[in-house]
């Protein structure tokens, strides 16, 4: 593929996205185009700014973001401690710019100022990457994921931005975006072709959440909860409102056995996909970052492993009766720290891939626990 196309195509997801969110929020966004083209250009030209201070940064200190056998922490440490802060740090600071002179004065606002700017952010970068880097194998397909990326990550703590939130609140959701978003991309730019599966549930995770999350602030502040039982599909307030603590207090020993059982699960679908893999021919061995045509094995362990949190997630919610996902959303989070602290005794470069997927394993046992909960 060559350059032009790649950088129209970049350019062509990022616009998409960016008209996406505008036309479902425009009748609830007050900015004027004039100030969204300002917030496009800007983010675009802080991305250059972005580029040559990191190309000067890793000549000056012979780092660099892709990850080889003996460099693999260090590339780590650049994306999360450099790369990762300096680029969500300059989108932040145009956005707060604007929210500083009074403009942003709605949820919608905070999110399309935000995505208004990463659009622009993410094709500017795309144009460096293709005019600099030639060598990743697919990396068309990095680019096309780190687009949708900067406008995901971006709307989340822009949409905060557009509330009468606390800073603190702020402060959480920006630094929690900022990490995934290293994560992300380290898994993305940083690694072999073979590792680009990983990203592919966080793609889905990207998705769902965005269009719950833009069904809310279309709206308003109107908030109902479904009664009904039922697969009826939760929104983001359904999901907050359920994680608040009801009438009864909060009951731990729920926690504790939903760790135990979110663990037994996730074990019982391993243990079942080890023996639908072996039936089908799957060859565990020859998973190898560097390719990723064998990277089978590593799908259908990952599709086994998301798979068993929504269903523990209901399990523990329904054993419990209870009324709040707090306490199986708990007993999720208890076990995916419980394996991300096993991981970093047994094999410390697997903590980076775990840690990447935990946000979508807790998403997902907490929408399986909003099906199992008392209403």
């Amino acid at each position: 593929m060559s350059q032009v196309v790649a950088n129209l195509l970049a350019l062509l997801l990022a616009a998409a996205l960016f008209v996406a969110a505008y036309r479902l929020l425009r009748h609830r966004c007050s900015l004027s185009k004039r100030n969204l083209a300002v917030l496009v250009l800007s983010g675009g030209a802080f991305a250059a700014g972005c580029w040559f201070i990191e190309g000067w940064f890793w000549e000056l200190s012979g780092l660099s973001l892709i990850a080889r056998p003996e460099t693999t922490l260090a590339a780590i440490l650049a994306m999360l401690l450099f790369a990762a802060p300096l680029e969500e740090g300059v989108k932040l600071l145009v956005v707060w710019a604007v929210h500083q002179l009074g403009r942003l004065r709605k949820p919608a606002d905070g999110l399309v100022a935000a995505v208004s700017v990463a659009a622009g952010f993410a094709v500017s970068e795309s144009y460096f990457y293709l005019r600099t880097d030639q060598q990743q194998p697919l990396l068309e397909a990095r680019i096309a994921m780190g687009v949708f990326a900067h406008v995901f990550f971006a709307g989340a703590w822009g949409t905060v931005l557009g509330t009468r939130s606390r800073v603190h609140l702020l402060s959480f959701t920006w630094f929690a975006a900022m990490t995934v978003h290293g994560l992300f991309d380290h898994i993305v730019f940083g690694r072999g072709e073979g590792t680009l599966v990983i990203a592919l549930p966080m793609l889905a995770m990207m998705a769902g959440l965005s269009w719950l999350a833009i069904k809310d602030v279309r709206r308003g502040e109107v908030f109902t909860v479904h009664e009904q039982g039922g697969l009826v599909p939760p929104s983001l307030r359904d999901i907050r409102r359920a994680m608040r603590r009801r009438e009864r207090p909060l009951m731990f020993r729920w926690i504790v056995l939903g760790a135990f059982v979110t663990t037994g699960v996730v074990l019982a679908f391993l243990a079942g996909a080890v023996a639908l893999g072996h039936q089908i021919g799957v060859d565990f061995s020859v998973a190898d970052e560097a390719d990723v045509r064998s990277n089978g094995p590593l799908v259908l362990l990952g599709a086994a492993v998301l798979a068993a949190f929504p269903v523990a997630g209901f399990l523990v919610a329904r054993a419990s009766m209870s009324q709040s996902v707090l306490e199986p959303a708990m007993g999720a989070a208890l076990a995916i720290t419980a394996v991300v602290a096993l991981l970093s005794l047994a094999a410390p470069v697997a903590v980076v891939f775990a840690l990447a997927v935990a946000p979508v394993a807790f998403a997902v046992a907490c929408v399986g626990a909003w099906f199992g909960i008392s209403r």
